[in-house]
């Protein structure tokens, strides 16, 4: 029985060393074709690695850059978005996120706050999922050794001044826990979508019978409020919302 364990445990090993080498080839072969600007070969050897079901910033960045060489530029925003989502603080993303917007018809920013955009969320964004989970255990573990630390030496002593400092690190445990269960729900959200289609119309209701409302063109982004049967109704950056055909556009989420 042990044996059989044994011989499974390898073969799952084996098998896995053998998966990172083949995706590791095929992302090689993918860079090669995108520097010898064979666009559509680089985006079918990146997407074999997408279906892999791999979330990786960068990933997303290359097929965004593929996409955006082959003129597709709502799926080039998307996926920039995509890297952005798993990685807030990547700057090329960012960059060409930025850029790409500008081949757009409707005027948009890259962020649909930004006019009204703090200091305080720009620093959330610039703080990555596993740094702040880094960050928090960091201060807990801090916590755990002063609570000791007091326990141990100062049983009989005046605590005021390790229980000051305990208490701020506390403070910022439940800081960084706050911002840390933020950013999960801001990666596993999927309340944003990306236009696809050339243009869609918004209507005041769920059907082409309501009044319309606005007309949108491929690569707005926008808030998705909620969805009845094939269509959804969104929110757009200027606050304008309607509904429009679920076959338009897909949602940004990993």
């Amino acid at each position: 029985m042990k044996k059989t364990i044994s011989i499974l445990i390898l073969v799952f090993i084996a098998a896995s060393i053998f998966a990172v080498s083949q995706i590791d080839t095929i992302h090689k072969e993918a860079i090669n074709s995108y520097n010898d600007k064979d666009y559509q070969t680089a985006l079918e050897k990146f997407s074999l690695i997408e279906n892999e079901g791999i979330i990786n910033s960068d990933l997303y960045y290359n097929i965004g850059n593929c996409y955006f060489r082959i003129n597709e530029i709502g799926r080039s925003i998307l996926y920039f978005k995509k890297a952005l989502k798993v990685r807030s603080n990547h700057q090329a993303a960012r960059r060409n996120l930025d850029y790409a917007l500008t081949f757009t018809k409707d005027k948009q920013n890259s962020e649909s706050e930004s006019v009204i955009r703090s200091f305080w969320l720009k620093a959330f964004d610039s703080l990555s999922i596993n740094l702040l989970a880094i960050i928090t255990l960091a201060i807990f573990i801090i916590i755990i050794i002063f609570i000791n630390f007091m326990i141990i030496h100062y049983k009989n002593r005046e605590k005021t001044v390790p229980l000051f400092i305990t208490t701020i690190f506390v403070f910022l445990f439940s800081v960084f826990l706050i911002i840390s269960i933020l950013k999960w729900q801001e990666f596993h959200s999927d309340d944003e979508g990306v236009l696809l289609s050339t243009s869609a119309i918004g209507y005041s209701g769920p059907g082409e019978d309501f009044t319309r409302v606005f007309t949108i063109h491929e690569g707005m982004i926008f808030t998705i409020d909620r969805s009845e049967e094939n269509w959804s109704l969104i929110k757009l950056e200027n606050g304008l919302g309607g509904w429009i055909s679920k076959d338009t556009f897909v949602r940004i989420e990993l």
